[in-house]
């Protein structure tokens, strides 16, 4: 068994996960991925559009999700996963999350170098929020928060 020590320089993360939680389970999910120190990269339009493309293509490489509402926010994304587990080989909710983080920060790194220029490594903070989507209310209300959103984000 490979132990860590600890370093108290580098706090420790406590996991939003539920512990008996199946996250292979039929239903819908709120996620939020935050960009690494909550940097405004996604201010470029053209970065934009690429990671717009690829949460689009999500369903292609993971058969048996569906996507729904989307949004990109300057320092972050919001959106809506659905998982169907009565396929085979259904997918976790954090294997889809970390095929959608790997590919933007391959984009990212590829979009930068075409440029010329340097940029961070990292792309995004480790880890993600997730909310479990209950009922058709609680549908309802995250997809107007993601749509809302944008508009939140200008009044302040």
């Amino acid at each position: 068994m490979n132990k860590t020590k600890h370093n108290p320089d580098r706090p420790s993360r406590l996991s939003t996960r539920l512990n008996a939680y199946d996250y292979t389970s039929h239903g819908a999910y709120f996620v939020t991925i935050c960009t690494d120190r909550r940097t405004p990269h996604f201010a470029n339009p053209t970065f934009h559009a690429l990671l717009f493309e690829v949460w689009q293509a999500l369903p292609d490489r993971f058969p048996g999700i569906s996507i729904d509402e989307f949004v990109i926010m300057p320092d972050h994304v919001h959106g809506i996963i659905w998982l169907d587990s009565t396929k085979e080989h259904a997918p976790a909710l954090g294997q889809v999350i970390g095929a959608y983080k790997s590919m933007t920060t391959v984009a990212w790194l590829n979009y930068h170098k075409k440029l010329g220029g340097l940029c961070s490594k990292h792309l995004w903070q480790s880890g993600f929020y997730d909310h479990i989507i209950r009922n058709d209310q609680d549908l309802e209300r995250t997809r107007q928060y993601i749509l809302d959103n944008p508009v939140k984000q200008q009044e302040r």
